[in-house]
């Protein structure tokens, strides 16, 4: 029989990659179309959901015309996707306004009055604060990133798309209506919408939450597990991608969730390190817990009813790394041309290694977009402290390394303190293509580092089983697990134990003794 085919779309923040699989998890070729996101004004993070659309049409035809696979052989497509992305559409599905990305912190002040007014512990409303746990095992921060902020923003600021809008949607989500028409959303994606009934055997709209926000259910997609397919290619999309009219679209999930199946973390307790863009730490449980304080805690996951998804999201990290490479160093041409070499990042490893464990006493906190977990504070910016003339930027450089990896110490001991302490850790992400970095990791955090295979396409990989399963090519979710290859152990050197123990240390009261000062410094900016 010839081989069969997922085409997994891997939607992120700036760019789609359509990625080509064999239904077990071969990795065939990949196609990648980058999109704009735009800051209008301070805060504001947006996104235009027809460039979303765009992308993955291209990328869709290239892949199948690079590779030679005829259409009638890929049996079906799926998504890995950004996800608390506020896309408003009319009753035809097209966007009113330019999708309020899952960086948008516009909506803080709002979310503060309406949500969170006194009496307060802790920064929330004891009560309200209640009912969010009691319905959806969650609730939304003081960032004004979470979709219901969005939702009261729009109400207040621009009544008229407000009330024009027909449903709410996210980034995924809207791919799929221009996909096959069906306006749906899967589970993992709508529990951090923090509207939905997560008590057991429910997962639907919760009607008095909704009714905060000022909405209806109506006005909500339709939800339905990861693994559920949920429509078929139309004739017209089928033109657009090139694939066979009646394609089985997957419904797939959020990148906080599909990338846990794509790292091997699938059994109960097991955690892994994402570390990409933004980063995270996370893994399968069945009991749900939750730490408010520092922002952490269950959400629904890619595994079908029963499973959650324990997790400690950062806000950014490695785009401190390319923060720094383009804004401080140089841009990527002059750095290249400077030191003869292709691979900017390989040449980024060689600068990290030559400064050595510590940086010489050089600390980065990454927190340059405010932080969620384990911090849960909008205020706080990222800094390089303890400078001298005799730092060089293959200090800095080290530094940022280091810096998300006492930041993930962190994140990571929330999780541990809600569970139990782990002794290894899947990384996946384009971090995880750095060996120096997966060695740092290993370092900082005391724990075996398990360096996924192309761990960047670790998502689109694991979604893409996730689809072979529910297309009969894959017995049972656990076995996903057997698909997932390891590429190199990384084993915490002990002769740096004392070094990172100590920095850790010092990392932890930088935040306690200048959190006050971030707050009056930044109290006015509206991405609080």
């Amino acid at each position: 029989m010839p081989d069969k085919y997922i085409i997994a779309h891997d939607m992120g923040t700036s760019s789609d990659k359509a990625v080509l699989v064999t239904v077990f998890g071969d990795i065939i070729d990949t196609a990648q179309r980058f999109y704009q996101t735009y800051h209008p004004a301070p805060g504001y993070a947006e996104a235009d959901p027809l460039d979303w659309w765009k992308a993955v049409c291209e990328t869709t035809r290239e892949v199948i015309k690079k590779t030679g696979v005829r259409a009638d052989d890929v049996v079906g497509m799926t998504f890995s996707s950004l996800s608390q992305c506020l896309v408003p559409v009319d009753r035809h599905g097209s966007p009113l306004r330019p999708a309020m990305t899952w960086l948008d912190g516009r909506s803080a002040e709002i979310i503060e009055e309406i949500l969170w007014r006194p009496p307060r512990v802790k920064g929330y409303n004891v009560f309200r604060v209640l009912e969010f746990l009691r319905i959806t095992g969650g609730t939304p921060g003081h960032t004004g990133k979470d979709q219901i902020g969005k939702m009261l923003w729009l109400k207040r600021n621009q009544p008229e798309i407000f009330a024009s809008t027909y449903k709410y949607l996210d980034a995924k989500d809207f791919i799929i209506y221009k996909l096959t028409g069906k306006m749906v959303t899967s589970v993992d994606v709508a529990v951090i919408w923090w509207l939905l009934d997560t008590r057991r055997n429910r997962n639907h709209w919760s009607p008095r939450l909704c009714k905060l926000a000022g909405i209806s259910v109506d006005q909500l997609a339709e939800v339905k597990e990861s693994a559920a397919v949920v429509g078929a290619v139309t004739p017209e999309a089928a033109e657009k991608t090139g694939l066979r009219p009646g394609t089985p679209i997957i419904n797939g999930g959020g990148d906080l969730t599909v990338t846990a199946l794509g790292s091997g973390a699938i059994n109960e307790g097991e955690l892994h390190i994402s570390l990409g863009t933004s980063s995270w730490v996370a893994g399968h449980f069945t009991k749900r817990k939750i730490d408010l304080a520092h922002y952490t805690g269950c959400i629904g996951s890619t595994y079908p009813q029963k499973y959650y998804l324990a997790m400690a999201h950062q806000e950014t990290a490695g785009i401190c790394l390319e923060w720094l490479k383009k804004n401080v160093l140089y841009h990527e041409e002059q750095l290249t041309a400077e030191a003869h070499v292709t691979n900017i990042y390989e040449l980024l490893d060689s600068l990290a290694e030559r400064a050595g464990p510590g940086a010489g006493g050089l600390i980065f906190t990454p927190w340059m977009y405010g932080e969620r977990c384990p911090l849960d504070d909008d205020t706080i910016r990222a800094g390089l402290f303890n400078v001298s003339l005799n730092h060089s930027r293959e200090h800095m450089i080290r530094a940022v390394f280091e810096g998300v990896a006492l930041n993930t110490r962190w994140a990571m001991e929330t999780l541990e303190k809600l569970y139990w302490p782990v002794g290894e850790l899947g990384m996946v992400g384009g971090g995880a293509k750095s060996d120096v970095w997966c060695q740092i990791m290993a370092d900082v955090t005391d724990r075996r580092i398990n360096q996924v295979d192309r761990p960047q396409q670790a998502g689109a990989k694991g979604i893409a089983l996730l689809a072979s399963m529910t297309l009969g090519y894959i017995p049972k979710f656990e076995d996903i697990k057997n698909y997932v290859k390891i590429r190199r152990q990384f084993v915490p050197n002990p002769q740096n134990r004392k070094l990172y123990d100590d920095r850790f240390r010092e990392f932890k009261t930088i935040y306690r003794q200048n959190r006050k000062m971030y707050a009056r410094l930044n109290r006015d900016l509206t991405n609080r």
